[in-house]
């Protein structure tokens, strides 16, 4: 009776483990990147992100509006008013950028917001609204 209780006992241990040990298959294909945001300006165009690299140094691009506009857009934009605010978070699939949002304080009088020259054509440095964005860390 102690020999059947003892493999009993086993068996369920083993089938326990094997339960708790299978892998998931649910892990997310994407990874983010997380950049604070230097200074962040506004355009009839679409925007110019300033962002701190990771040597501190500032890196730019530029977000035609088109890429925040329908469901499955490329960017999106959240705004908030906290100590981590301004930064943007890219999230990558398969070594590319997939999509990316805008974390920002909603008050365009703060100093993370500035205003590009409505007079100056800034057409050239906005990238096609069918590309993805590029950035150097």
């Amino acid at each position: 009776m102690k020999r059947v209780t003892l493999i009993t006992l086993v068996l369920l241990l083993i089938g326990t483990v094997g339960a708790f040990a299978q892998q998931f298959e649910n892990e997310s294909e994407l990874y983010p990147k997380t950049l604070q945001i230097a200074r962040i300006f506004n355009h009839s165009d679409g925007y110019r992100v300033d962002y701190i690299r990771q040597n501190y140094t500032v890196g730019t691009f530029w977000a035609p509006i088109e890429w925040f506009r329908g469901a499955a857009s490329v960017g999106a934009m959240a705004f908030g008013d906290g100590p981590a605010y301004p930064y943007v978070s890219f999230f990558y699939k398969d070594g590319e950028v997939d999509h990316f949002r805008l974390y920002v304080i909603e008050n365009p009088a703060h100093d993370s917001w500035g205003y590009l020259d409505p007079n100056v054509d800034y057409s050239g440095e906005f990238p096609s609204p069918d590309s993805k964005p590029v950035i150097s860390f």
